[in-house]
């Protein structure tokens, strides 16, 4: 069983649907930005170097491509719990009621960061939605910023939520073998 059937299974059940839609738009946004910023790269490089012409402004879309790419990606490694950790001290920990308790310590204080920074991503959306209709754009295709930026707020508050569902699914099973499998806190590197 993959590690999203194993935490949609733990997931309280009016939520179920809305995470997976959540999943779901998740994958074609990641899908779609990968394609199009390799597209526009394989482009670049032909007509520069075959052709010696150049892709007129393609830094102002792929930058609103790439914003997006990065952090939905980063979304979905936190829904997987695949993100890089450095949680060494599992690693000279044997209790696993102690690491439990530590390791659900750590989830609220990612929890709290992310809370703080979603929130700091709205200030920034809200900063440019305000100068509407004269928002600060790119300079030849006339992007609107706040576009990459929603991007950023959208990718740290799908990160909290995630993050809040971790935090819940760990307090609710409990100082487990099977939250110890889950989280990779045998000390063995699982979670690395």
């Amino acid at each position: 069983m993959t590690r999203e059937a194993t935490l949609s299974l733990q997931i309280p059940p009016p939520l179920q649907a809305p995470v997976r839609a959540l999943l779901f738009c998740q994958k074609v946004i990641l899908v779609f930005c990968s394609l199009l910023l390799a597209f526009v790269f394989f482009a670049v490089v032909i007509l520069r170097y075959i052709f010696h012409a150049d892709l007129f402004a393609y830094e102002e879309w792929v930058l609103v491509a790439a914003f997006w790419l990065y952090f939905i990606g980063g979304a979905q490694g936190s829904f997987e719990n695949t993100h890089i950790k450095a949680d060494f001290i599992n690693a000279w920990i044997k209790n696993v009621k102690v690491k439990w308790a530590i390791g659900n310590f750590v989830i609220f204080l990612e929890l709290l960061v992310g809370i703080v920074l979603s929130y700091w991503g709205y200030l920034m959306v809200l900063e440019d939605v305000s100068k509407f209709p004269n928002w600060p754009a790119t300079v030849a295709w006339k992007i609107p910023f706040v576009l990459p930026k929603l991007g950023i707020f959208v990718g740290l508050v799908l990160m909290a939520f995630y993050t809040a569902l971790h935090l819940y699914v760990g307090i609710r099973q409990g100082p487990s073998p099977e939250w110890e499998k889950e989280e990779g806190a045998t000390g063995k590197g699982e979670g690395v």
